[in-house]
């Protein structure tokens, strides 16, 4: 088994371990329930209005939108952590480097049906995606040879660390490259619709390399969980705080790390808030160090434990995959009731693919936004803790690995 120290260190605690990674789930619960929040705002708020295009966003929605910004780069953080955390309790490298392989493709297979079907209520074998789920399902597909192999975790997460700090190298290649390497070029770094033989399209909204950078970054980072409490806060902080540091840099010199540079036109909120607007699509060097250096953060903070205010939010931590199949489904569906109470027209809630294009009598307000997202994370809750309850009571059966 591979160890992150040349030292062996002493077996935690039952009380130790929980309080550990339950600052995990706590983490990926917080983001979670952040996450709603956009996907309802992707049926409720006006779609002609880019949220992140300052000449035309207010503020208050700019910063609703950019909240959510944390949630995909800590999922990917954290999924690489569990795949670590697994390899510390001792599951053998055969075993776990399968299990990346069989639950990477089943992410993907996910992603083109379940996830399809809820996001858009139509299915369209013709079209496919390529969002959160292809991503980090590519990346367990990337790294299963890697731990089959029993190469070093730290060799693993210095792959991902030398891939997140240089893969704005590649925004250098022409964004008009055609032939045979277009697709390769959309799948790995450059987000795009795809042409594929027999008239289907993929759609490649979150592109596999530099989340396999970020997913490899976790599975290094998860060795921290072998070292003592006191030392693996001061590592995560330190860690958080150099990245947030890092971030301020580059963000204000514009050397490098992010292909759109920084508008200093505006006022000081106008001014603030585009230093704040970082390239997503693909995750750029400086919205990585953006939103994981805070997520570092919030790992430190959170590693004493939930505590009674924070279980609600480890409960849903715990049920990860439940929680993203099912929100699509809750948010989507409360649209199409609350459509049809109001005798508005619902075809565009059955489309096959994006944009929506909702009648002009239909967008809510920001406020209202809120509210509905609160009514969305109601409905999840209770079927979500059945079944974290259910995961806690069969944690023997195999086949719960994979939901």
């Amino acid at each position: 088994m591979m160890q992150s120290t040349g030292v062996p260190e002493p077996a935690p605690s039952p009380a130790a371990a929980s309080a550990r990674l339950e600052g995990v789930d706590l983490l990926r619960g917080l983001v979670m329930v952040v996450m709603v929040l956009d996907h309802t705002r992707d049926y409720f708020v006006d779609p002609t209005i880019e949220p992140t295009d300052l000449t035309q966003a207010s503020p208050a929605l700019f910063l609703s939108r950019w909240i959510t910004h944390y949630c995909a780069p800590t999922f990917a953080l954290l999924a690489g952590v569990g795949v670590r955390l697994a390899a510390n309790r001792g599951t053998d490298s055969g075993s776990l480097a399968r299990l990346l392989l069989t639950r990477g493709l089943w992410l993907i297979l996910l992603e083109e049906t379940v996830v399809k079907l809820g996001l858009f209520f139509r299915f369209d074998p013709n079209f496919y995606l390529g969002l959160v789920l292809w991503s980090i399902g590519g990346a367990f597909i990337l790294l299963s040879p890697f731990v089959a192999a029993r190469a070093s975790a730290w060799l693993i997460g210095a792959i991902g660390l030398l891939i997140v700090v240089g893969h704005n190298a590649l925004d250098a290649i022409p964004p008009d490259v055609g032939g045979a390497l277009r697709p390769v070029v959309n799948f790995l770094f450059r987000p795009g619709v795809i042409a594929l033989p027999g008239g289907m399209r993929a759609f490649v909204g979150y592109p596999l390399l530099p989340w396999f950078g970020v997913v490899a970054v976790g599975y290094g980072l998860g060795g921290v969980y072998r070292l003592d409490p006191r030392r693996r806060r001061a590592i995560l902080a330190t860690a958080g705080l150099a990245a947030i540091g890092l971030f301020i840099a580059l963000r204000a010199s514009g050397v490098y790390g992010d292909p759109q540079p920084w508008n200093r036109e505006g006022d000081a909120t106008r001014v603030a808030l585009e230093f704040l607007n970082c390239t997503k699509y693909p995750p750029s060097l400086q919205f990585l160090l953006m939103t994981l250096g805070p997520a570092l953060l919030a790992l430190a903070a959170f590693d004493r434990g939930a505590g009674a205010l924070g279980k609600p939010l480890v409960t849903l931590g715990r049920v990860p995959l439940f929680f993203y199949l099912l929100q699509w489904y809750a948010a989507h569906g409360l649209a199409l009731v609350v459509a049809f109470l109001r005798g508005e027209p619902t075809g565009w809630l059955f489309v096959g693919s994006f944009p929506f294009e909702p009648p002009p009598s239909w967008p809510y307000s920001l406020l209202a936004l809120y509210g509905w997202w609160m009514l969305v994370l109601a409905i999840l809750y209770f079927p979500c803790a059945w079944f974290a309850g259910y995961k806690e009571r069969h944690r023997g059966s195999a086949w719960l690995a994979y939901l």
